[in-house]
């Protein structure tokens, strides 16, 4: 018997494990592959400022929650001390320049310091860039981290304080018994708990469904290639307008079985570069509609690279060290959800790519649910019901 379950083994699940067993709950997460092994170990590792102002606030607390274990977690987890700016540079059309205008115009109304260069100004400031690039948009904004070292802490830093931390262990099922949540079905036998906490990502609906509970969240796919050049064309965060999304934008709808009887769902493919304190760079990024287990279109790191050199022509030198993917579980309206949806059992997930910046506070919010503790901020945007 533990007080406890958390299902699932990335960031959230971990960040929450972490969180409860600070205030001496019994934890045992419980998760079917690795630690980190889904897109919780596969993004960028980018703590940004969200442009969805609703979500300022459990960014903040994220923040400071991995500040306050940087210090002793059992891996480094490589969290910048300052923000390394992050740059959004457009070309000539219109489009893409009102796009940049837009995303710097939400990122100050979020507070967030911007500076406008162009032409000569931007080259100056970025001598490495494309000529075809005539306007940027530098945010103040931007620390990196390592998202797998920072999960895996989290669960071994829960681990310490009493958690029990159990991999390769698949959950088949959520105990009800009398409308009362009482644990988890496993592959070695049930788990009993009075209390679960759902965060198992895109899988997180599937979980819930035979319960009678619909939670709105399904997968995309996003892709990252790890490049070495010779000498890193940037030591800033560098972004194709158009990529950032703003309150109210969706970045993905799932398709329907008559669209998928024709194709795929198409990658949407943009340009995000990332340079690593080690001199090699990540560069992304592609969301697309998660179908199958494997890639439907894994010529998506060719288009990314294509984004890339187009903004960096340098890069066409570097050595393509790796390439990878990871299933981001999404929402209608890019805001997780973070509620009790029965006796007993709580759900947190629809994070998007937006996992890591969220995690901490996500996890604040669920400890004050479980507890019944007053939340730090308002859990009402991000309730199930929202979407009824």
């Amino acid at each position: 018997m533990t007080d406890v379950v958390v299902v699932g083994g990335g960031i959230i699940g971990a960040a929450c494990a972490y969180e409860l067993s600070q205030r001496g709950i019994g934890v045992t997460l419980v998760e079917r592959g690795e630690l980190a092994a889904g897109a919780s170990g596969r993004n960028h590792g980018l703590l940004v400022v969200p442009l969805d102002p609703v979500l300022g606030p459990m960014a903040a607390h994220s923040a400071a929650s991995y500040e306050g274990i940087a210090g002793h977690a059992p891996l480094p987890i490589g969290l910048d001390r300052e923000r390394i700016g992050f740059l959004i540079v457009a070309g000539q059309e219109e489009e893409e320049r009102a796009a940049g205008n837009a995303e710097a115009a939400a990122a100050a109304a979020c507070g967030v310091g911007v500076e406008v260069f162009e032409d000569a100004a931007l080259r100056d400031l970025e001598p490495a860039l494309s000529p075809d690039l005539s306007q940027g948009w530098l945010l103040d904004d931007a620390r990196r981290l390592d998202p797998a070292a920072l999960t895996v802490s989290l669960a071994l830093l829960a681990q310490k304080q009493g958690a029990r931390i159990l991999t390769h262990l698949t959950v088949r099922a959520v105990l009800v018994e009398r409308g009362a949540t009482r644990g988890v079905l496993t592959d070695d036998g049930p788990i009993h708990s009075d209390t679960v906490v759902v965060a198992a990502g895109p899988w997180s609906a599937g979980l819930l469904r035979p319960l009678g509970i619909t939670v709105p969240v399904s997968g995309a796919r996003g892709w990252l290639v790890h490049l070495a050049p010779a000498v890193a064309p940037t030591r800033r965060l560098v972004g194709r307008a158009g990529w950032h999304l703003l309150a109210g934008e969706r970045s993905y709808r799932p398709p329907d079985a008559g669209e998928v009887e024709n194709t795929f769902p198409e990658a949407t493919v943009g340009t995000l570069l990332h340079p690593n304190s080690d001199g090699t760079m990540l560069a992304g990024g592609s969301r697309q509609g998660v179908i199958t287990s494997e890639p439907e279109e894994p010529s998506v790191p060719r288009e990314i690279l294509k984004g890339a050199i187009a903004v960096f022509p340098s890069l066409a030198g570097a050595t393509i060290l790796s390439a990878w993917w990871g299933i981001r579980p999404v929402t209608p309206d890019d805001r997780p959800i973070i509620a009790g949806v029965a006796d007993g059992l709580f759900v947190a997930t629809g994070h998007g790519s937006q996992g890591v910046i969220l995690g901490g506070g996500t996890a604040e919010l669920v400890a004050s649910l479980v507890t019944g503790e007053p939340p730090r901020f308002d859990p009402s945007p991000f309730e199930p019901n929202r979407f009824a």
